[in-house]
């Protein structure tokens, strides 16, 4: 490994560039060595391990180190030791590491790679997960193996338990598909923490095939380390566990690959499985739970077995009653979507469709006269879509007014806008990026037109600072890009091509400074800072052709590059944002409808003024104030089976054309029930009074109204019984007043027999009717 430094003293930035065996493929940070130093790993695409004490200035090679601890536990001299393909830190400890190697030797470290330890497991570990919360319990699942000519041998796939620290492993239980822990918080003090969750085979013969939806997979769960079982759901093959719910799909079909979903609530003991509800009764493929906070987005393929084309689904905040939120997805075959949340901030969410015509196409039916168009063809027709209020409403992104060199840019129609690459790329261009300490910052690459473009001549770089709100052009090209100081330091640098320079920013885009850090270019693969993105100091990392005796050999390269002298000094007035002698002000995040609140809250959040220069410091406090708003249209969003007409997202919510409204009491009705207007309020949101769609509730059939369930109910029941003892006591002056007039009595009788005949049984949704229902 060669190492040099370089040091610009006129821009103050320190720059160290080391060079590996081959492309770097994993970089982990395992936490601080001491006060000013992080430990980073580094594992190339052979293999080996690297690791810098110094925040990436210097870098061990410890390739020896892991061949000699392996060799030492092997039991035969016909085994190898191997190397390693996959690095997993402790999420209780980030000191403790595990590298699972590609034989049957894995290694251990509990000081981020200061100290190795080798294991023997005489077989090569799969998938590994880590206790929430006991450091020395580890899953991981491995294939059995068989020898040749081997007799009453299977494959299966076997899930292994250690309790202690990965030295010993015990086989629990074979035929695994997919198992985890049964919680996610390490402070769960509801559920055994010797819980595991387990779809298997339970009645598995011959070799394990993991191919498809399996209808002889069940979800289980055990207390007990397998040593007993108790079935969940019966033909739930796959699962995904969130810390507030637990999704199950469970197959319906297997020889159409056709798959239902059930949730239950993950933080309980005892689970309560349901059916989720959907507006329509389609065909479920697959289901990607894209996001779970406050309910979940859900995007389902209903297509084909795999599709690059889902519907998104948003719940309600029990996560088991799901309406469209946006159509015609972009999706993956492998699942992954066109879909993030900008972190940081409630509510907003940035997503990729296809356009309407191109995608309804693609899922009509094929004949003769309409053919249906190519997954090919569909990709050239992507469009990038935001919502503020948590996917009750999409539009379009807006684009800039000026490119990054001040021209005017002509986009004014209404079919054009700004559009984002995202996963769907698979890398050929940055995908739209955000992190939680940098709030209100988004960037992206992508184009203003009609459609995405894939051209990298019409590719360039944009930026949002206000949540997605406005955007603006940042720099021609695609680039990759990283995020540092609060905000405080943007980096960019070209992907498309290799390069010896890359453009920095401390004032949020307003300017960029070009900065050269290597003497040779580098094709760069990315470019990271600390996983908390509060630091000055980032690493580059990718590729570079080395000649050695006229041979072409490729390395890899890390660049470390520390930002932490170009101003000086550490911003001040934190304490005072807004005042004049301060580098702070108060910014408040906003919606498209409503321009002072989002999802129901105005929160103020302390940022760095754009042109102050200093640095925000790690410990930087961003929010500061909540305060309820009033609701609005935005804060509520369409009810199961009700939809915006005519897709306007500024339009009333209606029932869909063949769904038949319910006002019947269901069985068992209790006091009373409560009949929809066609909204709910948006999971999560927090809007108190204003506009108002909250359930009708009405009476029981027999209601009772001597009864209380409680204090509430007694108090009414007591205000009533004074109301009636004061009518007695003073029923001479009301016996002193007049009956109604003839009219008024045939007026009365003509509304009873509107109600007799708009009773319960009428099913057209009526909002007058409810409130007349509510009246009665």
């Amino acid at each position: 490994m060669i190492s040099f430094l370089l040091f610009c003293i006129a821009n103050a930035i320190d720059v160290s560039i080391s060079n590996m065996d081959s492309a770097i493929i994993d970089i982990v940070w395992c936490g601080a060595h001491n006060k000013s130093n992080d430990n980073i790993l580094v594992m190339s695409s052979k293999g080996t391990i690297y690791l810098s004490q110094d925040n990436g200035d210097d870098w061990q090679k410890l390739a020896e180190v892991f061949h000699r601890k392996g060799l030492l536990v092997l039991q035969d001299e016909n085994e190898k030791v191997g190397v390693v393909n996959k690095i997993q830190k402790s999420p209780i400890d980030p000191q403790l590491i595990i590298f699972l190697g590609t034989e049957f030797v894995n290694w251990i470290s509990p000081d981020c790679g200061q100290t190795i330890n080798a294991i023997y497991t005489g077989r090569q570990m799969r998938e590994f997960q880590f206790h929430p919360s006991r450091k020395d319990w580890i899953l991981a699942s491995s294939w059995s193996k068989c020898q040749m000519k081997q007799k009453d041998c299977f494959v299966t796939k076997d899930l292994m338990v250690s309790k202690d620290m990965g030295l010993n492993w015990e086989v629990i239980a074979k035929y695994v598909n997919q198992y985890t822990w049964g919680f996610k918080s390490p402070n769960n003090d509801v559920i055994p923490e010797q819980r595991i969750m387990i779809t298997l085979e339970p009645n598995g013969k011959g070799h394990q095939q993991l191919s498809g939806w399996n209808m002889k997979t069940h979800l289980f769960y055990s207390d007990d380390f397998m040593k007993t079982k108790t079935m969940l759901v019966n033909q739930g093959n796959k699962f995904q566990l969130t810390p507030n719910h637990i999704f199950v799909a469970q197959v319906m079909n297997s020889s159409n690959q056709e798959v239902t979903l059930l949730v239950s609530e993950s933080d309980q003991y005892e689970y309560n499985f349901r059916y989720v509800q959907m507006p329509d009764i389609l065909k479920d493929h697959s289901y990607t739970i894209v996001d779970s906070q406050y309910g979940a987005f859900i995007n389902i393929n209903h297509l084909k077995p795999s599709s690059i084309m889902g519907t998104t689904y948003i719940s309600d905040s029990t996560a088991s009653r799901y309406r469209i939120s946006l159509n015609y997805t972009v999706r993956t075959e492998e699942g992954q979507c066109d879909f993030e949340r900008v972190l940081g901030l409630e509510g907003i969410y940035i997503a990729n469709v296809y356009a309407s015509e191109q995608a309804e196409l693609y899922q009509s039916e094929i004949d003769e006269d309409s053919p249906r168009i190519k997954e090919s063809d569909l990709s050239k027709f992507k469009q990038t879509k935001i919502t503020f209020d948590k996917g009750s409403r999409w539009q379009p992104l807006t684009p800039p007014q000026v490119d990054s060199e001040g021209k005017k840019l002509q986009c004014d129609s209404k079919s054009c806008s700004l559009h984002l690459h995202s996963v769907s790329t698979k890398m050929q261009f940055g995908p739209f990026y955000s992190t939680k300490n940098s709030i209100g910052l988004i960037l992206g690459t992508g184009n203003i037109g009609k459609y995405l473009s894939y051209r990298p001549d019409q590719v360039n770089t944009y930026m949002s600072r206000d949540g997605g709100l406005t955007w603006f052009e940042i720099a021609k090209g695609s680039h990759i890009y990283e995020i540092g100081d609060h905000g405080g330091v943007i980096v960019l640098a070209s992907d498309q091509q290799a390069t010896k320079v890359l453009k920095y920013s401390w004032n949020e885009g307003l300017t960029w400074e070009v900065f050269q850090f290597s003497e040779h270019p580098i094709e760069i693969t990315n470019i990271i800072t600390e996983p908390s993105n509060i630091g000055t100091r980032f690493i580059i990392y990718g590729t570079s052709d080395l000649f050695i005796n006229e041979e072409n050999i490729e390395q890899g390269n890390i660049v470390k590059i520390d930002f932490s002298q170009i101003h000086g000094r550490e911003c001040i007035g934190e304490d005072s944002p807004s005042s004049e002698n301060s580098d702070y002000e108060l910014w408040s995040p906003t919606g498209k409808i409503n321009p002072d609140c989002l999802m129901g809250m105005r929160v103020e959040y302390v940022r760095r003024k754009r042109d102050a220069k200093c640095f925000n410091g790690e410990d930087l406090q961003r929010q500061r104030s909540i305060q309820y708003c009033q609701c609005t249209e935005e804060d509520w969003e369409c009810d199961l089976n009700f939809h915006r007409e005519n897709s306007d997202p500024n339009a009333k919510c209606i029932p869909y054309e063949l769904y038949e409204q319910n006002f019947e009491a269901p069985e068992n009705c209790e006091d009373y029930y409560e009949v929809t207007r066609g909204y709910r309020r948006v999971a999560g949101n927090k809007c108190q009074g204003g506009v108002e769609y909250n359930p009708v509730r009405l009476l029981c059939p027999g209601f009772k109204f001597w009864k209380f369930r409680n204090i509430w109910d007694f108090m009414l029941i007591c205000i009533f019984a004074a109301i009636i003892y004061f009518i007695y006591k003073n029923r001479h002056h009301f016996s002193k007043r007049k009956d109604h007039t003839k009219e008024q009595q045939q007026s009365a009788r003509a509304y009873g027999q509107k109600m007799v005949e708009r009773g319960l049984g009428y099913r057209e949704f009526d909002e007058d009717l409810i409130e007349e229902n509510q009246n009665v």
